[in-house]
């Protein structure tokens, strides 16, 4: 057991290091964030989830007709309904959420990963 220790510690240290370095990395930040701002998709919500159980803390879906899967907040998930539409487009960071009613809600998506990414271009 105690050999065990001797190997497997630092092989575990160093992989917790290693894995830090790169996930703040300048090129995988941007490589996540162009991703997602690149992705776009549209579709009418015709089924809404909640997975894992009740309450806030699980996550909340929203089935598109398009084939989406798309994850939202739970204030979110509230007041949106079976019927409403949903649209990002390609190249932008907002997605907007077109309720039956008239009323649009707009949400910025990419927010933490466009900080994150201004934040590394001011360092370089």
């Amino acid at each position: 057991m105690n050999i065990a220790k001797r190997i497997f510690m630092p092989i575990f240290l160093l992989t917790i290091i290693g894995a830090y370095f790169v996930g703040n990395s300048m090129g995988y930040i941007e490589r996540e964030y162009k991703e997602a701002n690149e992705y776009g998709f549209s579709g009418v919500v015709y089924e809404k989830k909640i997975e894992g159980g009740e309450g806030y803390r699980y996550p909340h879906y929203l089935f598109l007709n398009s084939g989406i899967r798309w994850q939202v907040s739970s204030e979110l998930y509230d007041k949106i309904q079976i019927g409403d539409s949903v649209l990002k487009k390609s190249k932008f960071d907002s997605v907007y959420y077109y309720k039956k009613s008239g009323q649009i809600i707009i949400e910025d998506e990419n927010l933490d990963l466009r900080n994150r990414y201004l934040e590394k271009l001011k360092e370089k």
